[in-house]
């Protein structure tokens, strides 16, 4: 009763011709609501409970803040170049990629992660990418996302009535919620990535991680 149903609707922050000073605010909206609503906390706890790791690479990275924050060797994968030259990070490595066929050869790095980035792609769709992304990795995958929820939906809903963020996300970041999942429906397309072991966790606040192990 707590869950709406899922809408599979487009992001603005996904076409390439976005106005360049929206796209910009956005972006600076992701890094907040990463640092200020749990985004970066949670990636260190799932990197922590998963075993650490001294080589990542992030899908779907945007100005890459969730690097920022581990050492290491660092990759950033985006398919938009626009979000990868918007920011410098230094001691960051930047790709344009796909994340559905990695530039990388089978186990590059310790861990392959993806942040707030799966709700992106269909059901059908996950487990596949979930397998690509292990591939590349020689340990496993974490993955984070938002749990699709009315709580989190109307948390986004009421900044975007208040205006405290840019036009592209204030119709985003609904719109993210919406598409969404599930723990249950997370763990579904988890089992059928092919890891050794899976493990889906509520994380707190209404997040969802996917861990899994070669």
């Amino acid at each position: 009763m707590f869950t709406p149903p899922r809408v599979d609707e487009p992001e603005l922050l996904d076409e390439e011709n976005a106005p360049r000073a929206d796209m910009e605010r956005s972006l600076r909206d992701l890094r907040r609501i990463n640092r200020w609503l749990g985004g970066i906390g949670v990636f260190r706890r799932l990197l922590k409970k998963h075993g650490g790791a001294r080589s990542i690479v992030d899908i779907g990275t945007g100005t890459s803040d969730l690097l920022e924050k581990v050492g290491g060797f660092r990759v950033g994968v985006d398919i938009n170049m626009n979000h990868l030259l918007y920011r410098r990070s230094p001691g960051i490595r930047k790709v344009v990629g796909d994340a559905r066929r990695l530039p990388f050869r089978d186990n590059t790095v310790d861990v392959v992660t993806a942040a707030h980035f799966i709700h992106h792609f269909a059901p059908e769709d996950a487990a596949s990418l979930l397998r690509e992304w292990m591939r590349v990795a020689k340990r496993g995958v974490i993955v984070n996302d938002t749990r699709r929820h009315y709580v989190p939906l109307a948390m986004v809903v009421f900044l975007a009535k208040l205006r405290l963020v840019g036009r592209i996300t204030r119709f985003d970041a609904p719109a993210s919620v919406r598409r969404g999942y599930t723990v249950e429906e997370a763990r579904h397309f988890a089992d059928a990535a092919g890891a050794a072991r899976a493990e889906v966790v509520k994380a707190w606040p209404f997040r969802f991680g996917i861990l899994l192990w070669k």
